[in-house]
């Protein structure tokens, strides 16, 4: 009898400790998750489940009550909020600066930005941007939106997509808070797909690219072009990058040269960008004294268009051009490129 109660008594504690250990393994998520707190919505600027969402996608680090901050001022009106430490993610809404928008974006921005689907915005890998107006009586002005976070990923579309849900869900507070009369904006579901980083290795442009806007015959036709090959096949050939259509703000042609570069950044070096500023970028260009170009600020079925052109400085990857060398060659360039992308857009220029 002894013996029997032993191994009872054995068998029942194996028992305790594998329901202990599988209790251990089946925890789940940490509570912040289960249960997004309150500080995680920044005084009310957003839904803190889609902050929750973004920092699993984006693998920030965990939240911490001692890290959030938040300031709301209705009177400016501004709202700018820091969940998380050191940065990691920033998120704010202010009024938008006429002057700030119309050199923003110059030289051209990442050309893996991605539209946010019928939205005056876009998404880059690491933050994202949103016009949106803001009537309040007799007065309306822009609100611009904005988010960041901090990751080295390029392609990351489950990331994108969590900071645009939070950027709309937070322009829609702002303008809720600030007395704004406009609806509010639907929640994303997806994202255009983020240009692809193999499009080095080709030397046609992938499907869904309008081979006569965005070309790289447009680099050859410029002064000193040679293309060179170091043995590989396709090694100094160009190729282009080019922001998914339909773009509501921002769109952009570039073309690159190569395959190299470091992890964690587009291959080969960048030769030449054509950027499309839509709406409120636009406006600014073509209303600003010292950003017009007459010459290429347009307006496109009742909207304004400015299409610019930059150069990257010689043996640069990363700078560019403030202006276009004074040869005739670079606007006709230019304007080739402004040519077939409004023949695309149903509005041809002259």
């Amino acid at each position: 009898m002894p013996r029997i109660r032993l191994l009872a008594a054995f068998v029942v504690g194996v028992l305790v400790l594998a329901g202990c250990s599988g209790n251990d393994a089946d925890e789940g998520p940490p509570e912040w998750v289960r249960s997004p707190p309150e500080y995680l919505s920044c005084a009310g600027m957003v839904d803190p489940r889609l902050v929750v969402e973004l920092i699993r996608a984006g693998d920030l680090i965990d939240p911490d009550p001692e890290d959030a901050t938040a300031e709301v001022d209705p009177e400016e009106p501004s709202t700018e909020c820091h969940p998380l430490l050191q940065n990691q993610l920033v998120l704010g809404t202010d009024p938008a600066d006429p002057q700030y928008m119309a050199r923003t974006l110059s030289p051209p921005p990442d050309p893996l930005l991605v539209p946010i689907p019928e939205l005056p915005g876009f998404v880059m890998h690491d933050h994202a941007v949103l016009y949106v107006s803001c009537t309040r009586g007799s007065e309306t002005l822009t609100l611009d939106s904005s988010i960041s976070i901090d990751t080295d990923e390029l392609l990351n579309p489950r990331t994108r997509l969590a900071m645009a849900r939070v950027l709309v869900d937070t322009t829609n507070r702002a303008r809720d808070r600030f007395g704004c009369s406009e609806r509010a904006l639907s929640l994303p579901g997806e994202l255009p797909e983020i240009p692809g980083l193999d499009q080095a290795r080709r030397v046609e442009p992938r499907d869904g690219f309008d081979r006569r806007v965005c070309s790289v015959d447009l680099v050859k036709a410029l002064p000193g072009y040679e293309p060179r090959s170091s043995g590989a096949v396709g090694e100094e050939l160009p190729w282009v990058m080019e922001t998914p259509q339909p773009s509501s703000l921002l769109s952009t042609c570039e073309i690159r040269v190569g395959r190299g570069g470091t992890r964690g950044t587009v291959p080969g070096n960048p030769k030449v960008a054509f950027v499309t500023y839509k709406g409120v970028l636009a406006r600014a260009r073509q209303e600003s004294a010292e950003y017009s170009w007459p010459e290429y600020d347009l307006v496109c079925q009742g909207q304004p268009v400015s299409y610019r052109m930059y150069l990257s400085e010689p043996g640069s990857r990363h700078a560019w051009l403030r202006e276009l060398p004074d040869d005739p060659v670079y606007e006709n360039v230019l304007s080739r490129f402004v040519h077939e992308d409004t023949r695309r857009a149903g509005c041809p220029s002259s």
